[in-house]
C-alpha cells in the first residue's frame, strides 16, 4: 500500500511541476501577446487619429487661408475702385466708383462677424454699415435684419475683448505687400514647442501643408492690388493668427497704414466648427472631443493633439481598432500544448494504473495461491505422519484420512489445472484445438465428474440434456474445465443451502447450444456482480475467509468461452446463482447469424 501511495505521490509530483511550468510559459507567451497585441493597437489608433487630423484640418483650412489672404481693404463695407475707366474710356477720378466688400454679405456659416479695430480702438464690421452707407447696402446687398444680427454679433466682439488686449496676443512681425517673400501664417501661439517629438512632426506637416495654400492666396492677392492702383500704398500687413480670449476664438492680425496701425479679424463660430470637426472625424473618432487648446509648454501639453489650423485640442476619446480575426497562433498552439500535456498525463495515469493494479492483484494472487497450498500441505504432512507412525489404530479412520488426501490432492490438482490453463490462454490460442463433436458425448465425458464433485461436497447433480442432440465447435477439455469450475463454485458457495441441488441445463437455440448451471445458495450481490470475472481479485485474508480457491475459475472460464466464439455470463434468478455457458452450434449457415445477432456482452 505505501508503495503505491509512494508512485502516486511521485506522479502527482511530477504533473504537479510539469503542470506549474506549462502555465509559467503559457502566462509569459500570453503577456507577451497582449502587450504586442496593445502595442498594435496603439499604432493603429495613433494612425488613425493622425488621419482624423488631417481630416479635421482639411475642413478648416478653405476658412482659414481665405481669411488669412483677404486684402486689408475688404474690412470696410465699400472701397473705391482703382482705374476705373467711362464707356468712352475717360478717367474716373478716384472714389466716384464703389465697389461692395465681398464681407458686407458673410456666406460662410463658421464666421459670426468680420470686425476691425481702428487706431483710435472704434469697432466696425464691414456686415454692419453705418449712415449712407447702410442706405446703400440695405438697397442692394443686406436686408435690416441681417444688419441688425451682425450688429448684435458685433456686440459680442465688444463685449469680449480691446484693441489694446488683441495688440498683445498678436505678432509683432509684419510685411509690406509688395516684398515678394512672405511670412509664415500663425494660426496658433507661438509657444507650442511642448508637442512630442511625433505631434510636432504631424502638426508641422499639415501646418506647412496650409502656409503653402496661404502663401499661394497672399501673392495673388499682393498682384491684384498692385495692378489696381497707381503708387503703392505704405501697407505692412501682420500674420494672421488664432487665438482664444475666454471662451470665445477668434481670427485677427495687425494692419499698418502708414504710421496708423488697425486690427483686423472675424469672431468664428465655436460651436458650428466643433460640429463640423465631429462631422469631419466621425468615422474615424466616434467619441472625440474638442476644447481650446492649453497655452504654453506645460508637460500636459506635450501628449496632446492639437489642430494645425486653429488651436483645438482634440480629445480622441476611444479609438476603434479592428479586433484580430479568430485566435491567434500562439493560443491554438497552447491549447494544443495544453491537450497534448493532458493526453500524456492521463495516459501515464492510466498506465501507472493498471500496473500498479495488476502488481497488486497478482501479489494477492501469490498470497491466496500460498493460503491455499499451505492448508492441504499441512495436511497431507499431519495425516501422512499419523499414519507412518502407527498412530491410528482402526481400518476405518485409516480409510477416513486417505479419503480426504485424495480429496485435498484431487483440490491440488484442480487450482494448478485452473493456473496452468491460464497461463497457456495468455501466451497461445485455444482456436488449434477446437473441434466439432455431439454435445451428447462431450457431456457424457464431464458428468461422472461433476457427480463426484457434488457428492464429495454433500450435494445433488441434477442434469438435464438437450432434448435434441446438436453438433458443437469446441474444445471438450476447455467446455469441460468451464462446466466444472461452475459446479465447483457452486459446490463452494451453496453448501449452506437448505436445498441441495445443483443443476446441470441443457437448450438448443437456432444458432448456439446454451448450459445453464444453477443452485439454490445465497446468490452474488449486484456490487459483486461487475468484478466476478476479473482476475486475482482473491487476497489472502479473502481467501482465509471464504470458500476455497483464488478467484481465477471464473476468469479463466469466460476467457476459455470467448476463445471458442462462446460466452459465459451471470443471469439474474430469483434464488440463488445461475450461469450461462453459449457454445457456437456446428452450422456454417448459422455461424455467421449468431454473429450478427447475438454479440458477446460484459454485462453481468
Amino acid at each position: 500500500m505505501m508503495r503505491t501511495w509512494t508512485m502516486w505521490a511521485l506522479f502527482g509530483l511530477g504533473l504537479l511541476i510539469a503542470g506549474g511550468l506549462m502555465a509559467w510559459v503559457s502566462a509569459r507567451l500570453l503577456q507577451l501577446e497582449e502587450a504586442q497585441a496593445e502595442s498594435t493597437q496603439n499604432t493603429i489608433a495613433e494612425e488613425n487619429i493622425r488621419l482624423a487630423m488631417w481630416q479635421m484640418d482639411g475642413e478648416l483650412a478653405p476658412i482659414v487661408t481665405d481669411e488669412a489672404s483677404r486684402p486689408y481693404f475688404q474690412y470696410v463695407p465699400f472701397f473705391p475702385a482703382e482705374g476705373a475707366y467711362t464707356r468712352m474710356f475717360n478717367d474716373v477720378h478716384e472714389g466716384d466708383v464703389l465697389l461692395p466688400s465681398p464681407l458686407v454679405r458673410n456666406d460662410v456659416p463658421e464666421i459670426v462677424v468680420h470686425f476691425q479695430f481702428e487706431p483710435d480702438g472704434t469697432l466696425t464690421s464691414p456686415q454692419v454699415p453705418h449712415d449712407e452707407w447702410r442706405t446703400l447696402a440695405e438697397a442692394r446687398y443686406l436686408t435690416p435684419a441681417q444688419v441688425d444680427a451682425a450688429s448684435a454679433s458685433l456686440e459680442k466682439v465688444r463685449r469680449t475683448t480691446t484693441r489694446e488686449q488683441l495688440l498683445k496676443l498678436l505678432p509683432e512681425r509684419k510685411l509690406d505687400l509688395r516684398d515678394p517673400v512672405l511670412p509664415d501664417m500663425v494660426y496658433a501661439d507661438e509657444s507650442w514647442a511642448a508637442q512630442n517629438k511625433m505631434n510636432q512632426a504631424e502638426y508641422q506637416m499639415r501646418s506647412e501643408a496650409y502656409k503653402q495654400q496661404a502663401v499661394k492666396r497672399k501673392i495673388e492677392q499682393a498682384n491684384n492690388y498692385q495692378a489696381l492702383g497707381g503708387e503703392p500704398v505704405n501697407v505692412r500687413e501682420g500674420p494672421m493668427t488664432a487665438v482664444w480670449v475666454g471662451d470665445k476664438l477668434l481670427l485677427a492680425r495687425r494692419i499698418s497704414l502708414g504710421d496708423a496701425e488697425y486690427v483686423q479679424g472675424c469672431l468664428l463660430n465655436w460651436e458650428r466648427i466643433r460640429g463640423d470637426l465631429r462631422g469631419a472625424s466621425e468615422g474615424i473618432l466616434p467619441e472625440a472631443d474638442f476644447r481650446p487648446a492649453p497655452k504654453g509648454d506645460s508637460i500636459e501639453a506635450a501628449s496632446v493633439h492639437r489642430l494645425a489650423a486653429l488651436p483645438i485640442e482634440v480629445l480622441p476619446g476611444k479609438v476603434p481598432a479592428a479586433a484580430p480575426e479568430g485566435r491567434s497562433p500562439l493560443r491554438v498552439t497552447l491549447y494544443i500544448s495544453w491537450a497534448l500535456l493532458a493526453l500524456v498525463a492521463f495516459s501515464l495515469a492510466f498506465v501507472l494504473h493498471r500496473t500498479l493494479s495488476l502488481a497488486q492483484r497478482r501479489t494477492e494472487f501469490v498470497s491466496a495461491v500460498s493460503h491455499e497450498l499451505r492448508t492441504p500441505l499441512t495436511t497431507f504432512r499431519m495425516y501422512t505422519e499419523m499414519l507412518t507412525s502407527g498412530r491410528v489404530p482402526s481400518e476405518e479412520a485409516r480409510n477416513e484420512y486417505l479419503n480426504t488426501l485424495h480429496s485435498e490432492a484431487l483440490r491440488l490438482g484442480h487450482l494448478v489445472e485452473n493456473v496452468l490453463a491460464y497461463a497457456r490462454l495468455e501466451n497461445s490460442s485455444l482456436a488449434e484445438r477446437v473441434e466439432e463433436m455431439p454435445l451428447a458425448k462431450l457431456m457424457e465425458r464431464a458428468t461422472d465428474r461433476l457427480r463426484l464433485r457434488t457428492e464429495q461436497a454433500g450435494m445433488e447433480l441434477v442434469y438435464e440434456p438437450c432434448e435434441e442432440d446438436a453438433t458443437v465447435r469446441a474444445d471438450a477439455g476447455a467446455v469441460e474445465q468451464i462446466v466444472f469450475n461452475l459446479v465447483d463454485n457452486a459446490c463452494k458457495y451453496a453448501a449452506r443451502a437448505d436445498d441441495k441441488r445443483v443443476h446441470l441445463e441443457c437448450s438448443v437455440q437456432p444458432a448456439f447450444v446454451q448450459l445453464r448451471v444453477r443452485d439454490h445458495g445465497a446468490g452474488i450481490k449486484k456490487e459483486e456482480g461487475t468484478r466476478l470475472f476479473k482476475p486475482f481479485r482473491k487476497s489472502a485474508q479473502a481467501a482465509a475467509n471464504s470458500a476455497p480457491g483464488v478467484g481465477l475459475g471464473l476468469t479463466l472460464s469466460r476467457r476459455l468461452a470467448r476463445a471458442m466464439d462462446g460466452e459465459l455470463r451471470l443471469e439474474p434468478v430469483e434464488q440463488g446463482c445461475c450461469f450461462v455457458l453459449q457454445l457456437p452450434r456446428w452450422n456454417a449457415g448459422l455461424r455467421s447469424a449468431m454473429r450478427a445477432g447475438h454479440p458477446r456482452s460484459d454485462r453481468t
